[in-house]
């Protein structure tokens, strides 16, 4: 048995993919919050001897590498490996400030859905970027959901307002959901891409994923796919084809 642990450090909520192979066969096993690491690698069998660490650092938490270097681990960092306007045969047109999510997800679409693609990240921030058999093309990045309705606190009016994310059709009538409501407008930028870039295909990841299906469902030139695991995905693309062969 060989394992690969992706971890996947964002601004919030740090994960970690594992992933075990057997018989030349890769599964992942489970993602887990990274607290809770340690217990599933014990009950797996697996620690520093037969298992390898890729890491996407978004925001930098030492104390956590350090415990898996204590125990023996190598880790791999991606960004190391990030060039500017080349990524492992990807172009990218973007600046070296691209956060390792977004590029690593981007190099998944490429690699695997070989269409003019929307990869949308809906997570703390959420992130909408081009990915085309050209490259990755670059994209914008919008508050995310707890953002955008922390925003409002401001407001002496509307800080004790209860604000649930609940988009309608209907033009609101009533100031929450004039709030929330507005939150789809977003949407149209998302649109607006799909037109000017011809896109075929939307990429939905993150844990506002599902809301943001819900903002597509009148987009019938497009196919959606949820993929909820893709950064733990896409690191072990990376990782067992241009890394190391495991």
């Amino acid at each position: 048995m060989l394992g690969l642990i992706t971890l996947d450090f964002g601004n919030t909520n740090p994960h970690a993919g594992i992933f075990q192979k057997n018989q030349d066969m890769w599964q992942l096993i489970k993602v887990v919050p990274l607290n809770e690491l340690s217990i599933y690698l014990d009950q797996l069998g697996m620690n520093a001897h037969n298992t390898s660490v890729v890491l996407s650092e978004v925001k930098s938490r030492p104390e956590e590498i350090a415990s898996l270097q204590e125990k023996g681990f190598l880790i791999t960092y991606l960004k190391d490996y990030w060039r500017g306007k080349k990524f492992a045969g990807m172009t990218v047109n973007y600046s070296e400030t691209l956060g390792e999510d977004r590029l690593i997800e981007a190099y998944y679409i490429y690699k695997k859905v070989k269409e003019p693609s929307l990869l949308i990240d809906a997570g703390t921030f959420v992130t909408m970027d081009v990915v085309t058999p050209e490259g990755f093309l670059g994209g914008y990045i919008i508050p995310g959901v707890s953002a955008y309705l922390s925003a409002y606190e401001k407001g002496e009016q509307l800080k004790d307002l209860t604000l649930e994310m609940n988009l309608s059709q209907k033009l609101p009538g009533e100031t929450a959901s004039a709030i929330t409501d507005s939150y789809s407008a977003f949407a149209l930028l998302a649109k607006k891409l799909i037109i000017d870039h011809k896109i075929t295909k939307i990429i939905l990841t993150g844990g506002s994923e599902a809301l943001w299906e819900g903002l597509f469902q009148e987009t019938p030139e497009v196919t959606l796919e949820r993929k909820p695991e893709l950064i733990h995905s896409a690191l072990h693309l990376w990782f067992t084809t241009q890394i190391e062969p495991l």
